[in-house]
């Protein structure tokens, strides 16, 4: 089942456990009860903040609202780190919306190509050259930089960050990042995207957002570059 509208559903269980209609809920975590019904009936995304007020305003694990896995509600030993990890989400990634909410009527598009093969969210994996399709998103999107591309990814390594298996990485293509950045990196001719983290010392090393994933250390010996950094995930709902 997608991920996607498996939040939705975990959401209106949410409200349904605490006995609030949708617009006591609403006014609980800000927004409105038209904009409640909209996310349990997976009709667009909701952005970190709205996620991060729920787990604030609710006995809510952050760990069964992100995956479905555990209980619903927190407990003494649940680590309470849904603003970190929230705060990651919405500043690596950007945006993650609804493929079917993915144009902006009036607005310029720009046509971006897709590469045929998945890029692997999970062990690095080789990546095909070809492009698949051309994909068209909205300028805004990629703030007028014309080196962009599209990605598929595969595997669950940066779920904990919102990237999910299936969807698609809009990629401004580029050689250099930032400590903390989410990248596409070839590291010894395979492909991955993970997140950059360069030490005080210097020392990289390519890190999931899931913690049944270890770093990869990029040593001096490795064959090791960016290919681009992550601007925006997208996923289709339904």
């Amino acid at each position: 089942m997608d991920t996607a509208v498996t939040l939705g559903r975990r959401i209106r269980s949410v409200r349904r456990h605490f006995g609030l209609r949708q617009e006591e809920f609403g006014t609980k975590i800000g927004i409105s009860g038209n904009r409640v019904s909209e996310i349990e009936n997976n009709k667009g995304g909701t952005s970190a903040s709205v996620l991060e007020e729920l787990c604030r305003g609710f006995p809510v694990s952050h760990e069964w609202l992100l995956t479905g896995k555990g209980s619903m509600l927190k407990t003494e030993n649940t680590r309470n780190d849904i603003t970190e990890r929230l705060n990651i989400l919405e500043s690596a990634i950007g945006r993650i919306i609804n493929a079917q909410e993915s144009t902006e009527d009036g607005k310029p598009l720009v046509s971006v190509p897709l590469y045929g093969s998945a890029v692997p969210a999970g062990m690095p994996a080789m990546a095909a050259e070809e492009v698949e399709s051309y994909l068209d998103f909205p300028q805004s999107w990629t703030g007028g930089r014309k080196n962009a591309y599209a990605l598929k990814v595969s595997g669950d390594s940066m779920m904990d960050i919102g990237i999910m298996p299936g969807d698609t990485l809009l990629v401004e293509s580029r050689e250099t990042a930032r400590d903390g950045q989410v990248i596409i990196a070839s590291l010894n001719s395979e492909v991955t995207v993970k997140t950059l983290c360069i030490s005080d010392g210097g020392k990289i090393s390519l890190a999931p957002e899931n913690r049944k994933y270890r770093p990869i250390p990029v040593t001096p010996e490795s064959d090791f570059r960016i290919m681009g950094v992550v601007l925006a995930a997208l996923r289709q709902y339904g």
